[in-house]
């Protein structure tokens, strides 16, 4: 049976359709305007396309997801409230699920007891593998690490506020020593999690951290401010193919759910 899968970010979205052995990917672009009455009218022109009629298909979103229902994403406001009844499809709807979460389905192994996925980009999250399975919290809103508290010489801010794109963006920060800066606040985030979970395996991605300044700030502030006996087992790795790590991750959610 054929599957789509469709990680809808904050820039673009990416469609991955697999027919037998053929993968297929294109791009659109997105934003705030972005409704789900385009959603619907992407997915119509795909099915028109490619005959798909009888397919199985997963979403994932930058956003808060509980039972299939998007119901927080602050880069795509227009798309919050998505649920089943309201996408148009002609296949069977598995998923809709947070883009961090589906992404940790992608490489979660079960030679780890615990393993992390901080993803930082646009905004920051974080999921947990707990021996290959991916554990989402009560209601499936686990993760939200950008929401916590800093305490800094300048006041109280969340980790997103000091550390997350948008906030580079915004704050214009361009050289080394803010960038660098910028990513030990997350690498202070990180240890908290660290130190809580213990995990065996950390992996890193989003544009954030392919800048070499700001992911050797993360790095030093997780190494720097973790229980040494704690960090000292586990193994930090970025995560290779970013770009399609979410739908890879999707792909393994419709497998699991066959």
């Amino acid at each position: 049976m054929s599957t789509l899968t469709i990680e809808v970010g904050t820039e673009t979205a990416l469609f991955q359709l697999r027919q037998g052995e053929t993968t297929e990917q294109y791009k659109i672009p997105t934003g705030e305007s972005f409704t789900i009455a385009d959603l619907n009218r992407q997915l119509a022109e795909l099915e028109s396309d490619y005959g798909l009629t009888n397919y199985r298909l997963a979403l994932a979103f930058p956003g808060m997801v509980r039972d299939n229902q998007l119901i927080s994403c602050r880069a795509l406001p227009a798309l919050v409230g998505l649920n089943p009844e309201k996408l148009s499809s002609r296949g069977e709807l598995v998923a809709i699920s947070n883009d961090i979460h589906a992404g940790l389905h992608a490489i979660a192994s079960v030679k780890h007891q615990c393993e992390l996925l901080v993803m930082c980009g646009t905004g920051i999250g974080m999921s947990l593998a707990l021996n290959g399975r991916v554990f989402s919290g009560a209601n499936g809103l686990g993760g939200e690490l950008g929401a916590c508290r800093v305490m800094t010489e300048s006041g109280e801010f969340s980790l997103e506020q000091l550390a997350s794109g948008e906030s580079v963006r915004r704050r214009r920060l361009r050289n080394p020593v803010e960038l660098y800066r910028a990513g030990a606040y997350l690498g202070m985030g990180i240890a908290w999690a660290v130190n809580l979970l213990n995990p065996q395996k950390l992996w890193l991605a989003g544009s954030m951290l392919a800048n070499a300044d700001y992911y050797k700030g993360c790095v030093s502030g997780v190494k720097d401010l973790a229980v040494p006996a704690t960090v000292s087992q586990c193994q930090i790795s970025r995560v290779d193919d970013m770009e399609t790590l979410v739908c890879r991750g999707l792909q393994v959610m419709l497998m699991q759910q066959a």
